[in-house]
Order: structure tokens, then sequence, then C-alpha cells
């Protein structure tokens, strides 16, 4: 059987080091889900989450419905009693508090000083009220503009940023008062924008933050290590606990598997909550737990199967090469992904299942960049011992590879290089840290502090409105023939291919040709030292010039046949 072991191209699998500034928590990520019984009851609904078992609860209560009279609470409703039942099956509960209440500040999101203080107080009566509660997420969203209202939602970013604080150390106030330890978590953030929570968290309010609650739903699962890694560089950040509160899929056919792969990727992220979104259908597309009539869902299956096996774990991160993730729960569970490449196993020692928990037939076991493999030892898991991957051609990838060089450090990651190309020279794009400002994307990118374009994601590319040519480049380590493989479509509907070429040291050897998309794979000649990329350029606009891409290398004399 040839390369039935790990070849040079993958490395024998070891834990990488940590650094000192590296967050690495030993109690498992809690996972949990995110439910709505606050905005209805259905009792069968909620005999089915217990069932499930739902034991990580995220959910809210309207102040609006208990504070009908100043200072006067009334719990007399399931919707806002039930964290009261969640205690007596052991559950925990992540509070979200959100909305105003009409008796101050006209209902809108909570700001004047009579707000505040009001608000304070209604803390200090829940977390008396209900020890279920052990976290409060103040805030939703807050950088965005569906879950705030009124003055809040009319001011700039930074000015929001100080309400924001304010309704936090209302809220710390409040479980002080109460002489409770319930944690209080903020920034409550659409996406990964480290541009808007840098600021926050450099403001004075912000010593009130226990944590900080994301909810990075535009942020492929691949690239959260990359992009956490980005906003962890504000120094707070290297030790803040991080909850991803909401986390969620609208395709049904890998929500199962998003799942899994995001649970282990944030737990070896050093993440202390996961919660999915949502426990029920919502109707927004989004794959739920459970359906309405309280069924469950493939997704459902998963997190029943995650919560049983990998939840009693912090995850570690074992991945041998970049375009292969594995990641560990205890000695003998891991859970695979990555490039194409076959698996094998010693059947008498590991057993091997899907997201769902369905045994798989040992000889049809391979990894796949979308679908888990979760690997199950009667011992310690090792490889080659009992575990064996596939030759992997693969030498670099713009997407599984893409980074973000730090301010002042020329980057050549395992994907492509970024740069604008003109006559004379080229010159490195920089890291961006998302939400900065207006019109901008709310994740990190790779652009110009003085410029809107260019604009290079993992999957996105859109040049500037100049000469220059934005120049994804791949530095040739050794000479030899490669193969490349490049992937292009419109990033518009209706729009065509900018301008797309094929280039060799600096020089274009083949235009793509104007269409919708466009795919090129072809063997290229490379020297050592020289360079292999694509050139896109402008195309009359922004949307005009958008460009999804995806590039790969391949040397294909590491696998022979």
């Amino acid at each position: 059987m040839a390369n039935d072991a790990l070849t040079s191209s993958a490395p024998a699998v070891e834990a990488p080091r940590l650094s000192a500034n590296d967050v690495q928590p030993t109690e498992p990520m809690r996972l949990g889900a995110a439910s709505n019984f606050s905005q209805g009851w259905n009792e069968a609904l909620f005999q089915s989450a217990l069932a499930l078992p739902l034991t990580n609860w995220r959910d809210s209560i309207r102040w609006a419905d208990v504070e009908k009279t100043p200072g006067h609470y009334e719990f007399t409703t399931p919707m806002t009693s039930y964290p009261a039942r969640l205690a007596t099956r052991n559950a925990r509960l992540t509070l979200t508090l959100n909305w105003g209440n009409p008796l101050y500040d006209a209902g809108q999101t909570p700001h004047s000083t009579e707000a505040l203080a009001a608000f304070a107080n209604f803390v200090t009566e829940l977390v008396r009220r209900y020890p279920a509660i052990d976290t409060l997420e103040i805030g939703n969203e807050i950088n965005g503009n569906n879950f705030v209202n009124g003055v809040v939602r009319e001011s700039s970013l930074a000015q929001r940023r100080r309400y924001h604080l304010a309704m936090v150390r209302a809220a710390a106030e409040g479980v002080r008062a109460a002489g409770s330890k319930v944690r209080v978590i903020g920034g409550s953030v659409h996406s990964l924008p480290a541009g808007f929570l840098w600021p926050l968290l450099d403001s004075p309010g912000a010593k009130d933050l226990a944590g900080l609650a994301l909810h990075p739903y535009t942020t492929p699962i691949d690239q959260l290590p990359s992009q956490i890694g980005v906003l962890r560089r504000h120094p707070l950040l290297r030790n803040m606990p991080l909850h991803v509160t909401e986390f969620g899929s609208v395709d049904p056919a890998s929500a199962a598997d998003d799942l899994v792969r995001s649970y282990a990727t944030l737990s070896s992220l050093g993440f202390s909550e996961m919660d999915w979104y949502p426990m029920n259908d919502r109707g927004d597309g989004f794959v739920p737990l459970l359906r309405r009539d309280g069924s469950i869902t493939e997704v459902g299956r998963a997190f029943r199967f995650a919560n049983d096996r990998l939840a009693r774990f912090r995850a570690s991160n074992l991945s041998p090469a970049p375009f292969t993730f594995i990641h560990a729960f205890g000695p003998d569970l891991w859970a695979l992904w990555g490039a194409p490449r076959k698996v094998w196993i010693d059947t008498a020692e590991v057993t091997a299942f899907d997201a769902t928990g369905h045994a798989l037939a040992p000889e049809q076991l391979a990894l796949d960049e979308t679908r888990v493999l979760i690997l199950q030892g009667r011992r310690k898991l090792a490889s080659p011992e009992n575990v064996k991957l596939g030759c992997l051609s693969l030498i670099a990838d713009s997407f599984l590879g893409f980074s973000y060089p730090a301010k002042g450090i020329r980057s050549v990651p395992t994907g492509f290089a970024s740069f604008t190309l003109n006559a004379q020279h080229t010159v490195p794009l920089e890291t961006l840290p998302g939400q900065q400002g207006d019109g901008v994307p709310w994740t990190p990118y790779l652009g110009r502090t003085t410029a809107a374009f260019p604009r290079v994601s993992a999957d996105l590319a859109i040049p500037g409105p100049s000469d220059d040519a934005l120049l994804l480049e791949f530095p040739a380590a050794r000479t030899g023939m490669l193969r490349i493989v490049g992937e292009f479509s419109a990033a518009n509907p209706g729009a065509q291919l900018p301008s797309i070429s094929l280039q060799v040291n600096g020089r274009d050897i083949q235009p793509l040709p104007s269409s919708k998309s466009s795919t090129i794979n072809r063997r290229v000649d490379v020297q050592k030292g020289g360079t292999l990329g694509f050139a896109i350029r402008w195309n009359r606009t922004a949307r005009d010039s958008a460009v999804k891409y995806r590039i790969r290398l391949f040397d294909d004399a590491v696998c022979p046949v």
C-alpha cells in the first residue's frame, strides 16, 4: 500500500507549542444553544430541549414583561419564570439583556442615568432570583442596527461604544449589589470586527467586562483561528474569556458537520462557550437542533453526539500541516477534516464515526474539507501506530492558508501573499481589523489604511481603481514543475470577471477569458526564488471588479501514482 503512512508532506502528528500569550484553559468549553422561550412559550418544545439534553442555555427575559410599575417585579408567566425550572435540572443559563422598558427612555435601548439605574436594579432582582444564571450577555449585535433603537441606534460607532459600556457598567453594579459572582460579558457583536472592539477595550468602562460575546456568522470555520488571532492582538484579549453566543449554518446538508467543526476549532482556541443558533426553528433559514414539533434534526443529533463525546474535554490542536485539521478530545478521540487524502485506521483499536455518531466503514475513510471524521480509540490515538494519513500533494492554498501579517512583517504564508503591482515594484497589503469605520467589512481583511480598495479576504478579491494590479503571489521554494489550479467567478449577479492573468516571475503568461467564471489548471515550470500567481485589474466599479477566488498549488511529484 503506497503512502499509507504520514509522508514528508504531512509530518507526524504532534501538538503545536503554545506561547506565553496563548489562551489555553483546561476546563471543557461549554456547548449550548440559543432558545427563545422569552418570546413565546411552548411547553412541549421546552420538554424536548430538556430531553436532548440541553444543559447550557442562552435565552433572555424581557425587562418590560416583569417591571410594569417602577420598582415592582412580577415573574408570573412561563416566559419569565423558566430559569427556576432550569435550576432543578442543574442547567445553566447565559441570559441576554438587550431591550429597554417603556417606563424608561420611552422603551429605547437604555441610555439615561435614570434608565441605567433601573436596569441595574432589574439585574439585581434577576440574579438573586435565578441561580441558573451564571452569565449575563449585555446587548445583542450592538455594532449593527437590528437590535438597538432610539438614541443609541442613531449615534456614531464611537458614541455607541460608550452607551454600551454604560449599560455593561450598570449590569455589573447590579450583580455586585446582589452579592453575586455572575459573569457580565459584553461587546456582543455580529461578525469579528476587531476595529470596533479594540477602541471599546481601550475605554475606561471596559474594566467591567468579564468577557466578550461574539457572533462570527460571516467567518468560514477554517478562517476562525486566523481572524481570532487578529482580534487577540489587543493585549486585553490574550486572557479575556471569549464566548460565541451565536453560531449557525443555513445549509441543512452541512450543518451537522459545521457544528462539530466549529466546536472543535473554538475549543482548541480556548473559548469559554459556544451556543448553536437556533435551538428551535425560527423561520430565518438557520438550521435548528429541534423542529417545531420538537423532533430532532441531523444537526440536533450532532449536538447530542458532541455533547456526549466531545464536550467532556478541552480540545487540543494536533493539526500536522496547514491543510489537515486534527483536534484531540482527550487521548483517544480525534475530530479530523481537511484537504482530501486517504485515512487508514487499525480496526482492532479504532472506530470511525460521522458528525452524528453514525459508524463509518473503515475502508472508505478519507478527509474532506467540510465533512468531519471522528476517530475513537480503545487506547491512545497516535500516528502511525493506529492512524495513518495518505499522501498530500497540495503545497499552497489561498483559502486554507490565508493569513493576516502583523504590522511591519512581510508574511509569506502557506497561501498566497497579496500585493499591489505597478510598473516599478510590488507593495504588500496590510492587515486591517474590520469595522474600523463605515463601509468596510466587519471581519479582518487585507488592504490599505488610506483607501477603500484594494481589498482581499480568504475568498474575495477587489482590486483598486488605478493602474496598479492586485497580485496574489506564491514564492517558489525550489526548482521544478508545479500544477496550479485557479478558480474565479464574478462576485455579483450580472457581472463579468475583470481582467485576470496568470503570471510567472511578474510576467503575464495566460489571460483568463472574460466570462462569469473561469478555471485554469496547468503545469508551470518554476525556478527557486521565482514567483507564481495571478494579477487582477480594476473594471470600472468595485461591483464589477469583485472576484470570488481560490488558488491551489500542487507538487504532484510528492505523491507518485
